[in-house]
């Protein structure tokens, strides 16, 4: 698989002596060599070694052996670089393990576990993948270093068909870094930005960027405006799938429409209204003299007008029963208030395309955002389901 890093520890005949201060046999793969004696190596694929603070502990112990070419075997693939080398019968130059070696010279190590295999240097192809998948697994290396050293392997075979094949990558894979490529300077240092997690732009919108016919021959300004074109098309298709939804919404919530009248059928006719109940007339009643009159019994309450139901105010008696809007199946608690499952609108969005729904995604929000979406998502739907 690309970009997995390589356990070159493992490639030694022996195994790897891992106590400072003893060296090995003189013919063994690893084997103690002083510092000075590590040259880097002039094709690395990084353009800095950046920050070494986290290499400051090498001083005292080095956890991981480098892997190292003897100038031999490295001038038989690149005789143009033995000035820039510079090497003596004694060095060795360093293919994975720069930053180490870097970090060495930096805080003062003597020597340095190196593991010196001239099969790494095969040909060009092995030796820069070698120096390639170590860097890859590193968080700062930017995605135009990337780039450049994934070019630089396929340009050592025929074809970048060949290329792919013998790497164990994808034709997509290597367009999607050589699109990257295509872009002006400017962008590729806002690329760069944006992958250290300053403003900047994102790998996914300057890959599709790269794609666009004839981009390699436009300017700067042409490069942005069609930056900008495609920035736009994305927030249109985001306002659009928005606006879909609110209408999927609406349209759930209206009442179903009554089936239009055929044509040759009679109808029936619509039943009238009834009548509202005529209320009793009062009895009349003849006066009794109040000598004869009885004691007037305590008048029952009367029962005020807003307790008596009518055909024009609410009542439990001229109301239907509304349903309770479904909810979450979770106990409520203080901690955690109970809420309600949005309404069924939703049912009526395609949600079954996956692939696209991902690449609208990547597309509208930043790697970051979408790494905080995905925890987001776990973390509702583990709460949904205790």
């Amino acid at each position: 698989m690309a970009g997995r890093r390589v356990s070159f520890a493992s490639m030694a005949a022996d195994a790897v002596v891992d106590a400072p201060g003893v060296d090995s046999a003189g013919d063994a793969p690893a084997r103690w060599i002083p510092t000075a004696h590590c040259l880097p190596n002039p094709r690395n694929p990084r353009d800095e070694l950046g920050d070494l603070s986290d290499l400051a502990s090498i001083k005292d112990r080095q956890l991981q052996s480098c892997l190292a070419v003897t100038p031999a075997a490295y001038l038989r693939l690149w005789p143009e670089d033995r000035q820039v080398l510079g090497a003596g019968p004694d060095h060795v130059v360093i293919v994975n393990g720069n930053r180490r070696r870097a970090a060495a010279q930096q805080y003062g190590r003597e020597q340095l576990l190196v593991v010196v295999d001239d099969s790494v240097a095969e040909s060009k192809a092995t030796l820069l993948r070698a120096a390639l998948d170590e860097n890859m697994a590193r968080k700062d290396f930017d995605p135009i270093e990337e780039a450049n050293a994934v070019l630089l392997i396929v340009s050592q075979y025929p074809t970048a068909k060949e290329a792919a094949e013998a790497e164990g990558w994808s034709q997509s894979w290597i367009s999607h870094r050589k699109n990257l490529l295509k872009l002006d300077p400017e962008l590729q240092r806002q690329v760069r930005a944006k992958a250290r997690g300053e403003e900047g732009i994102s790998i996914n919108v300057a890959r599709r960027l790269g794609s666009v016919k004839g981009i390699e021959a436009m300017s700067l300004a042409e490069q942005t405006a069609e930056l900008e074109r495609l920035l736009q098309a994305d927030a249109d298709a985001v306002t659009a799938r928005r606006a879909a939804k609110l209408e999927a919404k609406a349209a759930a919530k209206a009442p179903a429409a009554a089936p239009a009248p055929q044509p040759g059928v009679q109808q029936p006719p619509a039943p009238e209204p009834a009548a509202p109940a005529a209320r009793p007339v009062a009895e009349v009643v003849t006066p009794t003299p109040a000598a004869n009159r009885p004691e007037p019994a305590s008048p029952a309450p009367l029962s005020s007008p807003e307790s008596a139901p009518s055909a024009d105010r609410f009542s439990a008696e001229n109301s239907e029963l509304l349903p309770m809007p479904e909810q979450r199946a979770v106990a409520p608690s203080d901690e955690q208030p109970t809420t309600t499952v949005p309404d069924a609108g939703l049912s009526h969005v395609d949600w079954h395309n996956v692939e696209e729904l991902a690449d609208a995604i990547c597309r509208t929000l930043s790697a970051d955002e979408a790494y905080r979406l995905a925890d987001a998502l776990a973390n509702r739907l583990l709460t949904t389901s205790s």
